[in-house]
């Protein structure tokens, strides 16, 4: 019977081994009370700075999709018109194919982009910082590919609107975009 092994000898012994190293020395703990601090202080950091990443390129996109759609209604539309009857700085304001005015208004104070038509205000943009509308005739300047600016709105022939919207994120300016139509023919005016 002495040949099997006293457990109680040996776990008694490993018990006394641990028991002696049990613990962490004040060195120690505070090690890893710093290890865990900068970890947790990383892992914040990275999950806010890949949030707000993630909101912005929302942001962004929406932004764009909005702006892609307010430029191809806007196109859509000039295209048709029968003339440009008057304008301004803020207001273009055409004669449509059924004679009625078509009217396009941009508001600095609210940086909107309204569209008026049959009594109806649809608003077109928003989060508009600056608009610019630039009115040409149809024929160019010699030996080159600009065109004339008008004296007269019956005269237009081409319209280029160029426009500059921005949205905020946490009440800081995040994106903005420039948006650019490429110059717009009226198709139905007559040279």
């Amino acid at each position: 019977m002495s040949a099997a092994p006293d457990y109680k000898i040996i776990n008694t012994r490993r018990g006394k081994r641990f028991s002696s190293q049990a613990g962490f020395t004040l060195v120690e703990f505070m090690i890893a009370v710093g290890l865990a601090a900068l970890f947790a202080t990383v892992l914040v950091s990275i999950t806010l700075t890949t949030g707000r990443s993630f909101a912005e390129i929302v942001n962004y996109v929406d932004l764009d999709n909005y702006n892609r759609i307010a430029l191809d209604n806007i196109s859509r539309q000039v295209r048709q018109v029968n003339f440009l009857a008057t304008y301004d700085a803020t207001h273009l304001n055409f004669i449509d194919n059924d004679n009625q005015p078509l009217i396009y208004e941009y508001v600095p104070a609210s940086g909107t982009l309204t569209r008026t038509k049959n009594g109806a205000t649809t608003l077109l943009l928003r989060g508009c910082d600056s608009m610019q509308f630039t009115l040409y005739q149809r024929s160019p300047v010699t030996n080159s590919f600009d065109l004339v600016p008008v004296t007269e709105a019956t005269n237009c022939k081409v319209i280029s609107i160029t426009w500059t919207c921005s949205r905020s994120l946490l009440r800081l300016k995040a994106n903005t975009e420039a948006a650019q139509a490429a110059k717009i023919v009226i198709r139905n005016k007559q040279s």
